[in-house]
């Protein structure tokens, strides 16, 4: 009797063994991701880095694009919510539309992080590039290195509805108005397109004669008033922001593309996805953190180029 007794002892110690095991498989943490959106090259090295700290920390990530569109991302993390994620990983397509998803995440008692592109509301944390400084920088980078005598009429590609693109044309502005004989002349918003930034570009070509520089928040919106630029066979030279391959080979070739304020995609993606993991094991984790860019221009261009 006593024998039986303790074989089902035994059996009952191996099967709590192998249940406690089953559940510490089944908990592994898993992190919900929407990007922006997979076409800018930016974005695919966020989504890469992700990807490869994911690993590192051995959870499991869910990594969906938001193709420009709030409506889209509030649908995503309803379906992260569903499936049960631990955290989710926001990079809002717009300011407004960010308050959605911010509830959602809420009500189901999920936290949730902004990176990249920030957006008021009531999220954890935020990691991001410092855009105003980024702006700023590049700013005084074409008071100081593209205009001559700074001086000059400047007109700008922005981006309006995304909050880290209006940081950097404020930024930009700011550092520019310090230059008396400096005046930004246009603003105009591509909406986030390559095409449509050729398009304004165009459009500010045929109403000024006189246009002496052009600053684009991001590259591919750079890119766009480059090409109509080029078209046209005028001489006026671009600074643009995120250090994208693109931008980095036309910088290279010497040519009206200045300079780039580069990003830190790495330090960006790997520290958004620390800290929903430590927040996720009970750890304080900073509201916000700001990752300082940099200009690569034809004098370090050759180190950033893979």
């Amino acid at each position: 009797m006593s024998k039986k007794i303790t074989n089902l002892l035994t059996i009952i110690v191996t099967l709590s063994i192998i249940l406690s095991l089953s559940i510490g498989v089944c908990a592994k943490t898993t992190v919900g991701v929407s990007l922006l959106t997979r076409e800018h090259v930016y974005y695919n090295f966020l989504e890469n880095y992700l990807k490869e700290e994911a690993k590192n920390l051995d959870v499991d990530i869910i990594i969906m694009d938001g193709k420009f569109d709030s409506n889209i991302q509030m649908n995503q993390v309803q379906d992260f919510i569903t499936s049960g994620v631990d955290a989710i990983l926001l990079s809002p397509a717009s300011i407004s539309g960010a308050e959605g998803s911010y509830k959602l995440a809420k009500n189901a008692g999920i936290p949730i992080f902004t990176f990249d592109v920030s957006a008021p509301g009531d999220f954890i944390a935020h990691v991001g590039t410092d855009n105003f400084k980024g702006g700023e920088i590049a700013g005084n980078y074409m008071a100081e290195n593209v205009l001559k005598d700074q001086t000059g009429k400047v007109v700008i590609v922005t981006y309006s509805e995304i909050e880290a693109c209006v940081f950097r044309e404020e930024g930009f502005c700011k550092a520019v108005s310090k230059y008396p004989n400096i005046e930004a002349i246009d603003i105009q918003n591509c909406s986030g397109s390559m095409e449509k930034a050729a398009n304004v570009t165009q459009d500010m070509l045929l109403k000024y004669d006189d246009i002496d520089a052009l600053f684009g928040v991001g590259d591919p919106f750079a890119m766009g008033a480059y090409q109509v630029i080029r078209a046209k066979g005028r001489d006026i030279p671009i600074v643009a922001f995120d250090g994208n391959p693109e931008g980095l080979a036309e910088i290279k070739k010497g040519g009206i593309w200045k300079a780039d304020v580069a990003q830190n995609p790495k330090k960006v993606a790997t520290t958004v996805l620390d800290y929903a993991v430590d927040y996720i094991n009970g750890k304080e984790v900073p509201h916000i953190t700001l990752v300082e860019p940099f200009v690569i221009d034809i004098n370090n261009v050759e180190q950033y180029i893979k």
